[in-house]
């Protein structure tokens, strides 16, 4: 995994390097990745570097860090953020951008290395469960956190996953796959439908809107299944 950290101070740079790296072990298999301009994190990404976790500070120049994580969540969704702030008032802030946590730099060594330690074991955890997709002969790797919905193709004996990295095809029932999945992220709303509770975005009526905009009907009985699995869920993490 890629953690990434920036704070225009190389000096707090420094101190969040040390800290983050003593919480680091070598099975975490872990990059570290340290930067003094916000600009420098998008360009990673935009160099096909994948960011798991980020600790950003928030007041920076050019960029501040709130700035960067709604840059970075609309680029893709998946990443953790964690904010070191000196000011307690950017707290309510922090938490408009989903933010996983904010920190006052004063309590840095004593806060942030038990909540890495939580967001390292969850992307280690979500690393592991996958599946591979396509033909016998050309199969791919995708995430389960990546996979957005999964839906009946018409008419045909595909279903087709929409996830963070494309769209994929494979021949199975909805019913076969939902059991091999075996993970509580997964419902299946409608006949044609199997959703990720994690990328719903919006519930309203009878509609549950995704994080890439999609649009699902579902009956009044499948969207209270829906909230409840979705309250189980946060539940356990």
């Amino acid at each position: 995994m890629n953690i990434v950290l920036v704070d225009d101070e190389p000096a707090i740079v420094e101190m969040v390097r040390r800290c983050v790296g003593g919480e680091v072990t070598p099975d975490d298999e872990a990059s570290i990745f340290t930067y003094t301009h916000a600009e420098d994190v998008l360009r990673m990404m935009d160099q096909g570097s994948e960011i798991d976790i980020l600790i950003s500070d928030i007041d920076m120049p050019d960029m501040g860090g709130l700035e960067l994580g709604k840059r970075i969540q609309e680029r893709a969704g998946r990443t953790y953020l964690v904010f070191l702030t000196a000011y307690l008032e950017y707290a309510a802030e922090s938490y408009v951008i989903e933010a996983y946590q904010y920190i006052l730099k004063e309590d840095m060594e004593k806060r942030l290395p038990p909540i890495l330690r939580q967001l390292i074991d969850r992307v280690k955890r979500e690393k592991a469960q996958f599946r591979m997709i396509g033909t016998p002969t050309s199969k791919v790797q995708v995430y389960y956190r990546d996979i957005i919905y999964i839906e009946k193709e018409k008419g045909t004996k595909y279903i087709r996953y929409t996830t963070a990295c494309g769209t994929f095809k494979e021949r199975i029932a909805l019913k076969q796959l939902i059991k091999s999945l075996e993970s509580d992220e997964f419902l299946m709303v409608e006949r044609g439908y199997i959703i990720n509770i994690t990328h719903i975005a919006n519930m309203k009526g009878n509609m549950i809107e995704m994080d890439n905009g999609a649009k699902i009907i579902v009956n009044r009985a499948n969207y209270k299944k829906a909230r409840e699995q979705i309250c189980l869920y946060r539940g356990k993490l």
